[in-house]
């Protein structure tokens, strides 16, 4: 594959310390929406959730939109949302690891710590484009509603395509590095060439 020496108007190294800190900065803040919303879906009452789903019944059906939803529709879309939020905490929580490690193995020059990254990002592609052909299974692609979300969906798939690009580059260029110059010592380990040093003074 193709190795990127550049992202943009810098290295790939800056590109791939820049992804991980905005990752992981909205990790943290996703993990707190997400947690939100699953706490409020599940103690939300039976009555509370007949509101909502007709709130949205009305929304959807107003004059100037007439969407034409039915309420089943929008009953599995909440669903949906709902089983999105799940899916998207655990990944948020998976992400914070990857964007950690992957920081931390663009400082230290590390190849391994950025393994992770290249693991969650795909993962998390691969989620969203179930999600995309689940909405639109639902709703249909081009209506209003599934529309909209799979706009949002897409788009991420698009930046973690390129992310991946960035941080799979970095670790070729780390692995090819580690090939051609030998690995740092251990903290207190000697090494052969000191040893020998020794053993003739």
């Amino acid at each position: 594959m193709v190795v990127m020496e550049k992202c943009c108007c810098c290295r790939v190294r800056t590109a791939c310390l820049i992804f991980g800190g905005f990752a992981l900065f909205g990790s943290l803040i996703q993990v707190s929406n997400d947690a939100k919303d699953i706490y409020h879906n599940i103690t939300m009452s039976r009555q509370d959730q007949e509101w909502n789903l007709q709130e949205l019944y009305e929304l959807s059906n107003m004059d100037g939109l007439n969407m034409g939803t039915t309420k089943d529709e929008i009953r599995n879309f909440l669903t949906i949302a709902f089983y999105f939020s799940i899916a998207d905490l655990f990944l948020s929580i998976a992400m914070i690891v990857a964007a950690s490690c992957l920081i931390y193995g663009v400082r230290k020059e590390n190849s391994d710590f950025l393994i992770p990254a290249m693991i969650v990002w795909p993962l998390d592609l691969f989620v969203r484009i179930i999600f995309v052909l689940i909405h639109s299974i639902n709703l249909g692609f081009l209506h209003p509603i599934s529309l909209a979300m799979n706009i949002v969906l897409c788009c991420g798939v698009v930046f973690d395509i390129f992310i991946w690009l960035c941080v799979y580059s970095h670790w070729q260029q780390l692995k090819a590095k580690d090939q051609f110059q030998p690995k740092k010592l251990r903290l207190g380990q000697p090494s052969f060439y000191s040893i020998q040093l020794n053993s003739t003074q």
